[in-house]
């Protein structure tokens, strides 16, 4: 599949970026932030600090309320549908919820990963996709390691593996940049390592951009070279995994029982 070419340039530029919602809760306070081709970037931060509302922005999900954001030379804050369409399809996104169709084929829902750029009504169902995109669906498969599974319907398939179906989809759009948010957090530990390695590897292999939310320390520090971490909507901190303390998140985290469990569990 087609790699980037950009290795070390920006591909991800935000300056001054202001997030207030209608109810008047700032969200984002003046975040400035870049990221180079081919960079993992791992966003921490408590429910509520800001971090999926960033990550959001970066392709206008949420409409920022001031500021800027580029993404891949394409002002985002005043880009059109056209431009906006345009970039979605080299923005790829892997959610908590899979948001897989259950019903159908796992080779159909990979297939659908290609609509964005091959919109034909035969890419609807992997059984009429036409042979281009059924190889290239097959091989994205093959790459996650369900090829074997091409012919079952998402529904039979362990949380894990359709996780991994989503990442597959996901590189049927042969995206640029690679927005995961809290990717594992609905996994057993098991399954959520072996996702967790399947995005790293793949996203290192095509030099993607990645930037994955996360609630788990232990993870971001297992799998983050980068981490940028929010608190009540500002960036608090901006780091290389091996330069960060533990004392640095202190505050990072409210005192919800969940949350502190993940601390705990990290070894605080």
């Amino acid at each position: 599949m087609p790699q980037s070419d950009t290795t070390g340039s920006q591909v991800i530029r935000v300056a001054g970026l202001n997030k207030v919602y209608s109810t008047g809760t700032q969200a984002l306070k003046d975040i400035n932030f870049t990221a180079t081709a081919g960079e993992t970037v791992v966003l921490l931060g408590a429910n509520g600090s800001g971090k999926s509302t960033l990550q959001k922005c970066f392709n206008r999900l949420v409409e920022p309320t001031s500021g800027t954001v580029k993404v891949l030379d394409t002002d985002v804050t005043s880009a059109n549908k056209q431009q906006l369409k345009t970039l979605r399809r080299q923005v790829g996104m892997v959610h908590q919820r899979i948001n897989l169709v259950r019903e159908l084929s796992v080779l159909t829902n990979v297939v659908h990963g290609a609509l964005g750029r091959a919109p034909s009504p035969r890419n609807w169902l992997g059984a009429t996709a036409k042979p281009e995109q059924r190889d290239e669906a097959m091989e994205a498969l093959h790459r996650v390691g369900l090829a074997h599974t091409a012919g079952k319907r998402a529904e039979q398939l362990s949380g894990g593996q359709q996780q991994r179906v989503a990442i597959a989809r996901m590189l049927m759009q042969r995206p640029k940049i690679v927005l995961a948010d809290e990717p594992v957090a609905a996994l057993d530990p098991h399954a959520g390592r072996a996702v967790m390695d399947m995005l790293w590897e793949i996203t290192e292999e095509q030099n993607l951009t990645l930037v994955c939310t996360l609630h788990q320390l232990e993870l971001a520090r297992a799998y983050g070279s980068r981490i940028v971490a929010l608190r009540e909507g500002h960036l608090d901190i901006d780091t290389h995994i091996s330069q960060l303390a533990d004392r640095q998140l202190e505050g990072l985290y409210t005192s919800n029982s969940t949350e502190q469990v993940v601390l705990e569990g990290a070894g605080r």
